[in-house]
């Protein structure tokens, strides 16, 4: 039987800092080789050869990762979980260890990763290429750091993943098309960055995401129609952007639509009638956009409604007489228009809300009134 061992004895040089590496290597190297299972031995071995150039990439100020030696398993570290059948990193969760430095390429070779988890430590600098090389990779959770740079178009890449979680970050550079690559993809979090210019079109191939959070970004131009192909969207939220355009009538195409957060933009013209077929809809927040005209009577129908904002826009017209009748309904703020109550309509409001209520009166100069039920 003959064996070839290709190795970079410099990765050992960088990351050596004391500790006997290259004897400790060598000696299993002969012990595997002894019991036949090399292949095996050389991937762990790749492993725990990642995990050290992370380990002397970052400051760990608490010793969170004092256990990672050569005195005790990979498996045994903290942060890492194993697969039980073939040993290798599976899991590499260190999240808010107060760890900060920048995220070294070599995590590339933890190559049956299935989740990094690094949220609220204080990582810097751009997302190494070598993260390409996680294929088995699931869940890519990086929120909560200061990570920089344009996001990659090989992120498009990493098919397999289902949550990719960027929030409060310094991404900026645009969405880049190559996502709508990710066909497995359910949650797509990227809240609070620097990402301007628009919501790509591709973005309509997603069908299997449920969680899409672009909020504020510098995003511009309209909200493709294309977004009405996510049959299994329940939550869009891209509030404090720059969205220009028609709220689209598709969008009553997204019938699991729980959750909709498009305050703090641009948006102009009616809230369309379709809104009326969202029936799973629990939270509607417009408010402080451009939209005009009346209140369709057709949000009435949804009778899931927890929370409505509206505030802050150019709505005109009656308050619809039904618009309090979901039991659900809890937070109500139709504030600063030339709205007109009827008054069935604003018994019902005062006799179901259950928390407050935010309505422009005649009475008091079109002021607020604040209605603790």
């Amino acid at each position: 039987m003959t064996f070839t061992i290709h190795f970079n004895f410099g990765d050992l040089e960088a990351i050596q800092h004391g500790e006997p590496l290259v004897s400790f290597f060598l000696l299993h190297v002969l012990t595997a080789l002894l019991s036949h299972d090399l292949p095996n031995f050389i991937s762990h071995q790749f492993h725990y050869l990642a995990l050290h150039a992370f380990k002397y990439s970052v400051r760990h100020p608490f010793n969170h990762l004092a256990n990672w030696s050569n005195t005790s398993s990979i498996c045994n570290w903290a942060g890492v979980t194993c697969d039980a059948n073939t040993e290798r990193v599976s899991i590499l969760n260190l999240a808010d260890m107060s760890l900060t430095g920048t995220l070294q390429p070599q995590v590339g070779n933890l190559s049956s990763l299935v989740e990094l988890d690094l949220h609220s430590n204080s990582f810097h600098g751009e997302l190494p290429k070598g993260l390409l090389q996680l294929q088995k990779l699931k869940i890519l959770n990086l929120s909560s750091n200061e990570f920089d740079g344009k996001i990659p178009a090989w992120i498009g890449s990493l098919f397999f993943l289902q949550c990719l979680i960027f929030w409060n970050n310094s991404f900026k550079g645009v969405i880049p098309p190559s996502v709508s690559n990710l066909s497995k993809l359910e949650t797509l979090d990227w809240n609070d960055n620097f990402i301007h210019g628009s919501i790509p079109l591709e973005i309509g191939r997603l069908q299997h995401l449920k969680i899409l959070h672009i909020a504020g970004n510098y995003l511009s131009r309209k909200i493709p129609p294309t977004i009405s192909s996510l049959s299994s969207l329940e939550q869009i939220s891209s509030s404090h952007n720059s969205l220009t355009g028609y709220i689209p009538n598709e969008i009553a195409n997204l019938t699991n639509l729980k959750m909709i957060y498009l305050t703090h933009n641009q948006l102009f013209g009616y809230i369309p009638r379709s809104i009326g077929s969202l029936t799973s809809l629990q939270e509607l927040d417009l408010g402080y956009n451009n939209l005009r005209g009346d209140i369709p009577n057709e949000i009435a129908n949804l009778r899931n409604l927890k929370a409505i904002y509206l505030d802050a826009n150019n709505l005109f017209g009656y308050i619809p007489r039904n618009i309090g009748s979901s039991i659900s309904l809890q937070e109500l703020d139709l504030g600063s228009h030339n709205l007109q109550e009827q008054p069935a309509a604003l018994d019902l409001i005062i006799a179901v809300v259950g928390w407050w209520a935010v309505l422009p009166t005649s009475s008091f100069g079109w002021q607020y009134v604040l209605a603790f039920i």
